[in-house]
């Protein structure tokens, strides 16, 4: 069994939103779960019904994240990257077409409370989004953008090495958590 270690304060992450087309954010893969201003608290959406993902009848005994399941807020140690292999990872895409045609949205979170640190990422029990970022190419989706961030009181970057030396992980954070 892997030592449990606790860290104080949060952890910081990459990852995707789904835009809402009414200044909110979901997120992308499990159902549309809305995230709100503030903190958020991550429940488990193990079992898929006919109408959607739903709330797993039987709660984990440490809470979520659990180890056996994939509940959680998630963020990336690191950018994700654009891969159009077939066995690529879901969240593969080009941050370049952040806010555009598919809806998509990047931006960075902080999670904390119970985590679990992975190799490419970790998953929190509780979730609080800091920045969100539109690529250069999206042009019919920035006001929108504009208004998703003003709701969500999170500064709006066009420039990803600004977002990223201003909001993104600490790379010596990520290689402290992840040895």
């Amino acid at each position: 069994m892997t030592p449990v270690e606790p860290i104080v304060g949060s952890v910081r992450g990459f990852r995707w939103w789904r835009l809402s087309g009414a200044a909110q954010l979901l997120s992308p893969w499990r159902g549309p779960v809305s995230w709100k201003a503030g903190e958020n608290e991550a429940a488990c959406l193990a079992r898929r019904g006919m109408f959607g993902w739903r709330t797993s009848r039987t709660p984990h005994p440490q809470g979520c994240p659990a180890t056996a399941c994939e509940c959680g807020f998630y963020g990336l140690h690191s950018l994700p990257e654009l891969n159009e292999d077939l066995d690529r990872a879901i969240w593969e895409i080009d941050t370049a077409t952040s806010g555009g045609h598919h809806g998509l949205v990047l931006g960075v979170a902080a999670g904390y409370g119970r985590v679990l640190i992975g190799t490419q990422g970790w998953r929190a029990r509780f979730g609080r989004i800091l920045a969100l970022y539109a690529g250069p190419t999206v042009t019919d989706h920035t006001r929108e953008m504009g208004a998703t961030a003003a709701a969500y009181r999170v500064p709006l970057y066009r420039d990803l090495d600004a977002i990223v030396s201003e909001w993104g992980p600490d790379r010596a954070d990520v290689d402290s958590l992840t040895a």
